[in-house]
């Protein structure tokens, strides 16, 4: 099945032969995005360039963007118990602890969290 926009409608085509008492089916979706058009007055309208879908998109990449500093933050955070329980001095020059250095980064990751 193939997708093809003309004149602002839908059209949809199957790409199959019979083969051996069997059809097969040629099926290949790439190139149609659904989230990037909608129904209109009975017609299919572009919607990508407009600054609603804009936002959405943009809100769901940053729902990505949190969850993976997220994912980052429960790593560190793993680390800082184990420095809690095995207190050492990370850099001997500075004095900064192991527990000191997992945190700065923690907040950093937080900052970038508020930031999206």
């Amino acid at each position: 099945m193939f997708i093809e926009i003309k004149d602002n409608i839908l059209y949809q085509y199957a790409d199959w032969k019979f083969n051996d008492n069997a059809v097969e089916l040629n099926i290949d979706y790439s190139t149609f995005n659904r989230d990037e058009y909608e129904v209109q007055d009975g017609q299919l309208v572009d919607i990508s360039e407009t600054s609603e879908y804009k936002a959405k998109v943009l809100e769901k990449e940053n729902a990505i963007k949190k969850a993976d500093l997220q994912a980052q933050i429960d790593a560190i955070d793993k680390k800082r118990v184990r420095a809690l329980a095995e207190p050492s001095t990370k850099d001997d020059a500075t004095g900064q602890t192991y527990l000191e250095y997992y945190t700065e980064q923690i907040q950093d990751l937080r900052a970038q969290i508020a930031a999206l």
